[in-house]
């Protein structure tokens, strides 16, 4: 007897379904089929014994979706606007990457020259501080000997006029100004042909 209260206090079955609410739902069905709606509006719980309206649609009313690549016009426009919107924002910093790179490469040039430079005139540095270098080149420029030397210096035939003549400044080319000017009024110029 304490079962069968439970079970009606609880609202389940022994066979455990829940019969409040398929009592209350078999009800509400009950009662439904007898509303009237008022009149001119249609019972819509009547009407769900009546078979579904089918509707045919043709093709004609059917319109395609214009696509390009794949995607709805409007989306392909959003896509294009916001590819846009990439390109210009990456622009600027593009062209500035590109021309800091051109202009590290020339510094890299320039370093490779100077350092070129720099260990050139360090090996002069080190000549210069040698005194046999020293020696020699007073030798050769200035043609000066060490004390108890006998200096001896061999001319060649022709040598010496061959010197000379590169020594000699080279002749006047015209006298002065009114001798040339003559020369040019009394000497009949060299008639020119006609092109042609």
């Amino acid at each position: 007897m304490t079962d069968k209260r439970r079970s009606r206090r609880s609202g389940t079955s022994p066979g455990g379904r829940d019969t409040r609410k398929a009592a209350r739902s078999e009800g509400t069905r009950r009662a439904s089929r007898f509303l009237r709606a008022p009149e001119g509006k249609p019972n819509h719980d009547t009407d769900r014994d009546r078979p579904p309206r089918v509707v045919n649609r043709t093709k004609k009313e059917q319109k395609p979706e214009r696509t390009i690549l794949g995607l709805s016009t409007g989306r392909a426009v959003i896509l294009a606007v916001v590819v846009c919107a990439l390109g210009l924002t990456l622009a600027v910093p593009a062209r500035t990457y590109f021309t800091q790179r051109a202009d590290a490469a020339q510094v890299a040039s320039e370093r490779l020259v100077l350092e070129h430079d720099l260990a050139v005139l360090r090996s002069k540095q080190k000549q210069q501080k040698d005194p046999e270098y020293i020696r020699a080149q007073a030798r050769d420029r200035l043609r000066l000997v060490m004390p108890g030397e006998t200096p001896f210096q061999v001319q060649l035939p022709g040598a010496y006029e061959a010197e000379q003549a590169k020594r000699k400044p080279p002749p006047p080319e015209g006298g002065p100004w009114y001798s040339d000017l003559y020369k040019q009024i009394s000497e009949p110029q060299p008639a020119q042909e006609p092109a042609g």
